[in-house]
């Protein structure tokens, strides 16, 4: 599955570099092949048979593990294999016949070279301590050019793909093989069309690796790479190959929308999609309501128009509650309605829904707190200010979005000190009950207080922080056996003591709800509640 990013590609070498114009305009996808194509691990692992003298360890060229594991023969099956049908050597002199490969860490380098082709320089071009293939090429024309192959390459139909290998002339300039028409010529074919060419690599003094380019339009749902070599000489011939990669050149997804909506709020979100090769025309819309651990489709695929290299569509969220903080509404790209279904062929990016309390209150709400224990569910709540209050509504929902008035709870008019409220609800059942307040203002107007959720018995944590992540305030909910008080602190990543508060606790299932909390910025949280009898410990994420 791809998120949108602009993948930076990093060349660490002992040896200079030159690179050829990436075919993709900015945004690429990650490297279909990874480590099949860096001839690194777990793909490639060491051979300890091979000579002492290739990896004894006593010198730079020859360091321990120095020899890789050959590749598959190409008779062979299977999905996006690398393979050849050249002979494999890690023996001492087994790269001077032609028609040979090995798979090294290094050959040489500027203190001198090992025992398996002497005068040969180059090491892995990655640099990450991996291997890459060395090759004595084909002697002549009845010998086939074909010396490396990956079969069977999963691709996305209708999309377009960038290809690149770095390829080495490994021997150095003023050697008397080094002769003019000896040096390697390097060709890319993807199902047998050519798709990039080193052309000659030249002799160096000091070896240097070159990037070949190229881009392709998949018309199959796999593809094989082909490498071949166009010179067939007995001397001079030899080179190097690694860090093949094939990258889809992806489309690029902006997101418009607040940062924040107020909570009740009709609010809608833009995405636009922008695609220099306009492939990846049909969309889906998705949201997950677990943090981006699953999304689920929000109706059924579509197809954009583009105007030039671009369309954008909006996606309207209805009415933010607080209860969806943190709800992550999301648009996938493919180039085919199918391919919206294959986690390979999709492409993203994904909207965060941060809901906040707008506007001054007229009542000021310090505390909103609830307790449930056989079939009956107690809430009580604090103000400290309020202003021509009338009443409070007490709202029940079973799915935290659907809300009913199940009673009413008079108002103080208009006071300055702390007034205590309590309400109690018979109720019985499995699972989760939400409440929230509904503050009515003697005009009729009204605010939503945050939701309270209570556990019924049967699919809550003894601990949990609800919703997490969570934009302004949350409710921290779990069990007890008798009555207490206990002490609620919230703190930083470096132990930091942010915010502390001393809760009552009732025999059985309690929800204390967090607001009115410090300024914190976004980021992790510990979230413990302690007293002699419980030691509840949590992370909260604050978006």
């Amino acid at each position: 599955m791809k998120k949108f990013y602009l993948l930076m590609m990093a060349a660490i070498s002992l040896f200079s570099t030159s690179t050829t114009t990436a075919q993709c305009n900015g945004i690429k996808g990650p490297n279909l092949l990874g480590a099949k194509g860096t001839f690194s691990a777990p793909f490639i692992t060491v051979n300890n048979a091979a000579a002492a003298c290739i990896q004894n360890g006593a010198q730079s060229y020859s360091p321990l593990g120095n020899a890789g594991s050959a590749l598959a023969g190409c008779a062979s099956t299977g999905t996006a294999i690398p393979c050849s049908d050249y002979i494999y050597t890690a023996a001492s002199g087994g790269l001077n016949p032609e028609r040979r490969y090995s798979i090294l860490k290094t050959i040489g380098d500027a203190s001198g070279f090992n025992c398996i082709k002497g005068q040969w320089k180059g090491s892995d071009h990655t640099g990450d301590g991996g291997y890459f293939m060395a090759v004595n090429g084909a002697p002549n024309t009845s010998t086939s050019p074909l010396f490396y192959k990956i079969k069977s390459i999963p691709v996305c139909i209708g999309a377009t793909y960038e290809f690149s290998a770095w390829v080495i002339n490994l021997l150095p300039l003023g050697h008397p093989a080094a002769l003019s028409g000896s040096e390697p010529n390097i060709s890319f074919k993807v199902n047998g069309v050519e798709i990039g060419n080193s052309g000659t690599v030249a002799y160096q003094a000091t070896p240097t690796w070159v990037k070949v380019g190229g881009s392709f339009l998949a018309t199959t749902s796999t593809v094989d790479l082909e490498v071949v070599n166009a010179t067939a000489v007995a001397n001079g011939n030899d080179l190097g190959l690694d860090d093949i990669s094939i990258n889809v050149c992806q489309s690029q997804i902006s997101v418009m929308s607040q940062s924040a909506v107020c909570e009740g709020s009709e609010n809608t979100v833009d995405f636009t999609v922008s695609d220099g090769t306009q492939t990846n025309s049909w969309y889906q819309f998705q949201l997950s309501t677990d943090g981006g651990s699953v999304y689920n489709n929000l109706g059924a695929p579509a197809q954009g128009m583009y105007a030039g290299n671009s369309f954008t569509l909006t996606y309207n969220l209805g009415t933010a509650f607080s209860s969806m903080n943190g709800y992550k509404y999301r648009l996938v790209v493919s180039t085919s309605s199918a391919g919206l279904a294959n986690p390979d062929c999709i492409y993203f990016n994904d909207y965060t829904l941060r809901v906040t309390a707008c506007g001054p209150l007229p009542v000021t709400l310090v505390a909103f707190n609830g307790k449930y224990n056989n079939g009956l569910s107690s809430l009580d709540w604090q103000t400290t200010q309020e202003i021509n209050n009338d009443r409070f509504d007490v709202l029940r929902s079973t799915n935290g979005k659907d809300f009913t008035v199940v009673g009413k709870v008079a108002g103080a008019g208009n006071s300055s000190v702390s007034k205590s409220y309590q309400f109690q609800d018979r109720i019985n059942g499995a699972g989760y009950v939400y409440y929230r307040l509904r503050q009515v203002d003697v005009d009729g107007k009204s605010v939503l207080s945050p939701i309270v959720r209570l556990n019924m018995g049967s699919t809550a944590t003894s601990f949990e922080l609800y919703p997490n992540p969570f934009a302004g305030s949350f409710t921290a909910s779990f069990s007890a056996t008798k009555i207490a008080t206990a002490t609620l602190q919230i703190r930083n990543i470096n132990g930091q003591v942010l915010y502390n508060k001393t809760v009552a606790v009732t025999k059985g299932f309690n929800a204390v709800q967090l607001s009115n909390l410090p300024v914190m910025p976004s980021g992790l949280y510990h979230v413990t509640i302690q007293n002699e009898e419980i030691n509840f410990q949590g992370k909260m994420q604050k978006l």
